[in-house]
């Protein structure tokens, strides 16, 4: 080959490269917002293999849209985005799944090629609230192609660390709009899926109980499990180890229609939530969970009937003086005496209901216009229902107002009824002079001295208060006022029946009691002013993207596992995703866990 036949070849591939390069340069140059840079289609970034959990979805017409953000290079771990609308519109298909993190190590999540048939993803993480319609809110990091070829991933490169404890949300959404396909998300082994539990429940003779010891990889093998109608699982003591909730069988066959403390399972009411059944501790026995035998009795009403009794009778003759005597004489205490009387434990809703700590009441407010305190002790005990204190209203001749109140909480989603005995001794005619129970300051039950029970001795009243079972404080307060004249009412042995139990919602949020036959009570559901706050919450395991109900997304999840084994999602234990346990969920779509 001569010298010229070479320099033209060579000038004919030296040609070759530089349009090449102008090409590549003018693609780049030319790049419009959202189109693919150079970059794009390179292998996975991804450190790995990832170890954490998975999720397998698709992304179809069944699914919500939204305007998804447009990529950004900024990670703002404190939820600071800065992000932009990307510059197609809407109409992207998304699923969003909640997790949170075990420590602040840097996390990786990816869209996984061998689950995926979506050609190209986008993939962003957020933090709590997730908000579809601006979610270019409470962004941490958006990610397009650093995972296999156009699919999306969040590198250690990245460096995204997050904050144990806190709610954050991955979105897998598509780079196209109205692209479909199936997808698998895998995360790092410090990822654990759905939102943090509240674990911790309050025993005062055994400490803190936590009922979400551990859920690796958001599988229940350790913590406790809430399913629509039982539970299963571990719960731990501080200081009693290991309580047992109840177990599977191999197939799936749980044996929990428990009524008496013989065998594991704690049963839940698909329909209301309440539980009932029995946990094992090894060391502190059984625990009961609907311990209804154990009805409050608040005060000592001797025996009498819980039928109401406020029949209208004839008015009876009263005798002896209707003015009362001046205040009675102050009962003394130690410091020491009022504390243990405070913290003494009770299941008691009412404290001293049968007011025989006398005044000034530890538990009882006390107010009297002429008397400074409307009870009344030995010195007029003949006209108590039982013991020697009762309340006195009115009998002062001038104008006289009185209350006795006390702030009670009646435990959470229980039938609860109200109970005192009452007198109407003697009465004006008038219907202005009265005596009425409050609750929140709304009247629930009053009497005046109109009333025909008047002089017809003492009897029982009763009040349906179960609208207020919800474990926060209620102020119960007994209120009379005598507008002058002579108008006498006496009030004694005021009770609170209330059922304890424990009921879980469909968020997962446990409330109520239960009962240790020796630890005592167990406590769910702080209120405020605790000292301590607690407060138990665990996701239902049908809620499998943890979006606080189960709705159709759920459905799609279990569904696109058909045939694998994913624990999370075979909910009969049987080792496979198979139609029944699509048909559990299914069956839950609107209803809730």
């Amino acid at each position: 080959m001569n010298d010229k036949k070479r320099l033209s070849i060579f000038l004919s591939a030296y040609l070759v490269l530089l349009v090449l390069l102008a090409t590549a340069v003018g693609n780049v140059a030319a790049q419009g917002p959202g189109e693919k840079g150079p970059a794009a289609g390179m292998p996975s970034q991804i450190v790995g293999p990832l170890v954490g959990p998975t999720v397998n979805g698709t992304l179809d017409g069944s699914d919500p849209t939204f305007t998804r953000p447009d990529l950004s290079a900024a990670v703002t771990v404190n939820c600071a985005s800065t992000w932009t609308p990307n510059p197609f519109g809407g109409g992207f298909y998304y699923e969003a799944h909640a997790f949170h993190v075990t420590n602040n190590s840097p996390i990786q999540i990816e869209v996984n090629a061998a689950g995926t048939t979506i050609g190209d993803t986008f993939l962003s993480v957020s933090c709590q609230p997730f908000n579809a319609a601006a979610p270019t809110v409470n962004g941490v990091i958006t990610d397009d192609d650093d995972g296999a070829g156009y699919l999306s991933a969040i590198t250690l490169a990245d460096n995204v660390t997050l904050t144990p404890g806190k709610t954050y949300w991955a979105v897998i959404t598509t780079y196209g709009v109205g692209d479909t396909g199936a997808y698998q998300l895998d995360f790092s082994d410090n990822v654990v899926l759905g939102v943090p539990p509240k674990k911790w429940a309050w025993s005062t003779n055994a400490g803190w109980i936590n009922f979400a010891p551990t859920a690796p990889n958001g599988a229940f093998t350790d913590g406790v499990a809430v399913y629509p109608d039982h539970l299963e699982g571990y719960a731990w003591a501080e200081n009693a180890g290991w309580i047992r909730l109840g177990t599977h069988t191999s197939g799936g066959a749980w044996t929990y229609a428990n009524s008496s403390a013989a065998d594991y399972g704690v049963n839940r009411n698909p329909t209301g939530g309440a539980l009932s059944g029995y946990a094992w501790s090894s060391t502190s026995g059984w625990i009961k969970f609907d311990p209804t035998w154990l009805t409050l009795g608040i005060a000592n009403t001797e025996g009498a009937s819980v039928a109401r009794a406020n029949n209208a009778e004839a008015t009876a003759q009263v005798t002896g003086s209707p003015t009362r005597l001046g205040p009675p004489s102050p009962v003394q205490r130690s410091a020491q005496e009022l504390r243990a009387l405070r913290e003494a434990p009770s299941g008691n809703v009412v404290r001293d209901g049968s007011f025989e700590l006398g005044t000034p009441n530890p538990f009882w407010t006390e107010a009297s216009t002429n008397f400074g305190t409307p009870l009344c002790g030995p010195g007029c005990s003949s006209n108590s229902h039982t013991g020697l204190w009762f309340v006195w209203f009115g009998g002062a001749g001038p104008y006289e107002a009185g209350s006795v109140s006390q702030s009670v909480i009646i435990p959470y989603g229980q039938p609860a009824t109200l109970s005192f005995w009452v007198s109407n001794v003697y009465c004006s005619g008038y219907d202005y002079d009265y005596l009425k129970v409050n609750l929140d300051g709304a009247p629930l039950w009053v009497t005046t001295a109109a009333d025909p029970s008047c002089g017809a001795g003492y009897r029982q009243v009763t009040v349906d208060v179960s609208a207020y079972a919800d474990d926060a404080a209620h102020l119960l307060e007994f209120k009379s006022e005598v507008f002058g004249g002579i108008t006498i009412f006496f009030l004694d042995d005021v009770a609170l029946d209330a059922n304890y139990g424990v009921t879980v919602d469909g968020a997962g949020n446990f409330r109520g009691h239960a009962w240790s036959e020796n630890l005592g009570w167990i406590k769910f559901s702080g209120t405020a002013g605790d000292n301590t706050p607690y407060q138990v919450q665990v996701r239902c395991v049908i809620d499998v993207n943890a979006s606080g109900g189960v709705d159709i997304i759920d459905v799609q999840l279990v569904t696109s596992a058909f045939g694998l084994n994913v624990p999370a999602y075979d909910f009969n234990k049987d080792g496979a995703v198979n139609v029944s346990d699509i048909q559990f969920v299914a069956n839950r779509w609107l209803v809730g866990c």
